[in-house]
């Protein structure tokens, strides 16, 4: 994940997620955010709107990236507000959890700004959920967009309030033809579309389990998901379709996560997987080891719904953008993953 691994982080996190799911006043499995709260879509982005960039995890090491991200969103038509995390830094973090919490907030809560967008993954957006007031982003829907470390909001914030989310760029990213088309075609035009494979997905692109299948679409990197399993902020929406990407692990961190996913019962409530890209996800030791994919495979074969490996999700140069909440159908021959409904309104 971005240049910090987690795995050092995983280790509490996880402990607390198997101690919570034991109690008996919480069932994670029983939530499904869009009918008990309602679905919110947030306004699709057009030129001339005002789009905020903030850090609200790891630090920004280098203000041109910053400089050249503001450029690229000028270019497109938007205007740019830089938040002040974006040049602070407290060791990993981009400030203290109250700055950055604070930051997010005041973004939501400005009438002026159409979209929010992350500069970048890192640590640090899990210690800010408890900070947060989702009555206002409930009252101020808007589009929010980053991955990685990201994935705490964006999910978050969809089974708070109910508001669509979208897994995908963020400003330290190339935003290269292939994923500023999908980010158009999904954020500003609202198209109902299958989401094109580029090459390299379909040369590195699995099917694991055959199949097709529909249900509304959760998900994110695998590290940060189950994190947060056991906890309030996250639970698994009925009849879903989880998308999983994971970047720096080795193969047994995976399988840990993955574990550690299968004995909280998140399977349980799932119509299809789709896995993303593990980048980097090597052995330090191949001779004593099971390579990645086999891993996965090991995990998903037994389950009777349709699961894929490949998709341009996670830390890739090409990414689709994919909108948390929304209705979907995946084909895990094809590697086909459709919108059924427009993710903006």
């Amino acid at each position: 994940m971005s240049f910090l691994s987690r795995r050092h982080f995983l280790k509490s996190s996880s402990l607390l997620g198997l101690g919570s799911m034991v109690l008996p006043e919480f069932n994670l499995m029983d939530f499904d955010a869009s009918s008990a709260i309602g679905l919110q879509k947030p306004k699709k982005l057009a030129s001339g709107d005002k789009i905020a960039v903030t850090a609200p995890g790891g630090a920004i090491w280098d203000q041109k990236d910053v400089l050249r991200f503001e450029q690229l969103l000028k270019s497109m038509g938007y205007l740019v507000v830089l938040g002040e995390t974006l040049t602070k830094k407290k060791g990993y973090l981009a400030g203290t959890d109250e700055e950055r919490s604070n930051e997010l907030m005041s973004f939501f809560a400005d009438p002026s700004i159409d979209g929010i967008i992350a500069m970048r993954g890192g640590w640090g957006c899990a210690r800010l959920l408890d900070k947060l007031d989702y009555s206002v982003i409930q009252s101020n829907p808007k589009v929010l967009m980053g991955f990685s470390d990201i994935t705490s909001l964006l999910n978050a914030i969809y089974i708070k309030t109910g508001l669509v989310t979208f897994h995908g760029l963020v400003g330290v990213n190339s935003w290269n033809e292939f994923s500023t088309d999908v980010f158009n075609r999904v954020v500003c035009n609202g198209e109902t579309f299958s989401l094109p494979l580029d090459h390299l997905s379909t040369s590195y692109f699995v099917t694991l389990n055959k199949g097709k299948a529909s249900g509304k679409l959760f998900g994110g990197n695998l590290s940060v998901i189950s994190g947060l399993v056991g906890s309030p902020y996250f639970e698994i929406p009925e009849n879903s379709i989880l998308f999983l990407e994971e970047t720096n692990e080795e193969p047994y961190v995976v399988d840990r996560l993955l574990t550690h996913l299968k004995l909280a019962n998140v399977y349980e409530k799932l119509n299809g997987v789709v896995f993303g890209n593990c980048s980097r996800c090597l052995a330090e030791n191949p001779m004593q080891s099971i390579q990645t994919i086999d891993v996965i495979r090991e995990h998903f074969s037994e389950l009777k719904i349709p699961v894929s490996y490949g998709s341009p999700i996670g830390h890739i140069a090409s990414k689709w953008t994919l909108p948390i909440g929304i209705e979907v159908e995946m084909d895990a021959e094809t590697g086909s993953l459709t919108l059924l409904e427009s993710a903006v309104s």
